[in-house]
């Protein structure tokens, strides 16, 4: 029996909203490619109608940019692995750091929830003004599907999903007269918002 998995290539001409239904284990990463471009009628009624090149060169943008959207997109629906998840950096290539006003921060805060062996949860969603945000969270432990580390004693874990996004930034913590709180040096990010929890 013939494989009747296939690869459906996206084009300009392709209905956005089929974009996803074609791809479904990649809905997730192809919608926030499409969001941080700038495509928000991925969820409504005009993404059934519209073609990804209309939905583009509607919005103002270029021809170019049109085309490298589409290599991009193509990437991701090409980069399977075995088990048809998209790859990521591999672990042992990935790193991440806080800087040593994170890291008190950080202990500051575990001693205050009361959990000792907390562990600090760091991931990329969807949303801000930039079209990604990145996730601060504690829990009470780590996971698997993660990737756990330690860094001067404390419990660190990485959305494996989020790697690529995050591989190379260095978190810190700033408390001034004008803002408080952590602030993300990401190499990945292409430009940022001015709240600075928000990038694309």
């Amino acid at each position: 029996m013939a494989d009747q998995k296939q690869i459906h290539k996206i084009s300009k001409d392709t209905i956005i909203s089929e974009i996803l239904e074609k791809h479904p284990t990649k809905s997730r990463l192809l919608t926030e490619m499409l969001l941080d471009f700038g495509i928000h009628c991925v969820g409504c009624g005009a993404s059934t109608v519209e073609t990804l090149g209309q939905g583009v060169l509607g919005h103002g943008y270029t021809e170019e940019q049109l085309d490298k959207l589409i290599v991009d997109l193509n990437k991701v629906i090409e980069a399977e692995d075995d088990s048809g998840s998209l790859k990521v950096v591999q672990t042992q290539d990935f790193k991440l750091t806080l800087t040593d006003k994170a890291i008190i921060k950080v202990k500051e805060s575990i001693k205050q929830r009361g959990t000792e062996n907390a562990t600090l949860r760091v991931a990329v969603i969807t949303g801000g003004c930039s079209g990604y945000l990145y996730d601060l969270q504690f829990i009470d432990a780590p996971s698997k599907a993660d990737l756990n580390f330690k860094q001067d004693g404390v419990n660190v874990a990485v959305d494996k999903d989020s790697m690529k996004d995050l591989n190379g930034m260095e978190i810190d913590y700033i408390d001034t007269l004008n803002e408080s709180g952590f602030k993300f040096n990401n190499p990945n990010s292409e430009h940022e918002c001015g709240c600075g929890k928000s990038f694309g």
